[in-house]
């Protein structure tokens, strides 16, 4: 590899060649990918701020907002006023998000057993995570 040009490629079609490969996964859920990302973000249990959401699923606030609507609509999530501000609005899984969730996962964990996701691209991504500039390090370094 030459530089960081390169990395950014390479990164790049990493993504867009496992998005290729979960949507087959996805579509007979009928689920997109953003919907995914939201949802695996959601599935520890503890619930996402609109504004967590947002960075970490990718989206501009508007579009996690109309997502978070189909969402809502669809049963698979939940919106609630945080307890100490009512303003900020923090996001959970269903009992139906989190059943979508685990069958979703055991399907995808099965269709890419073959791609190797070792402790070398985590190091990549905590590399990343703790440069200078990435605004959830920063935040969360705060």
């Amino acid at each position: 590899m030459r530089g960081p040009t390169d990395l950014l490629y390479l990164l790049t079609r990493a993504e867009r060649l496992l998005a290729r490969r979960l949507s087959a996964i996805l579509d007979a859920e009928d689920c997109s990918l953003d919907a995914w990302r939201v949802i695996a973000l959601l599935a520890d249990g503890k619930g996402r701020f609109m504004t967590e959401l947002s960075e970490r699923a990718f989206l501009p606030p508007g579009s996690l907002t109309r997502l978070a609507d189909h969402l809502v609509e669809d049963n698979l999530v939940y919106r609630r006023g945080d307890d100490l501000d009512r303003r900020r609005i923090k996001v959970h899984l269903t009992a139906r998000g989190r059943r979508l969730f685990q069958r979703v996962d055991e399907r995808i964990r099965a269709e890419l057993t073959d791609v190797p996701l070792g402790d070398s691209l985590g190091a990549l991504v905590e590399a990343l995570e703790c440069s200078p500039g990435h605004t959830l390090a920063a935040r969360q370094s705060r």
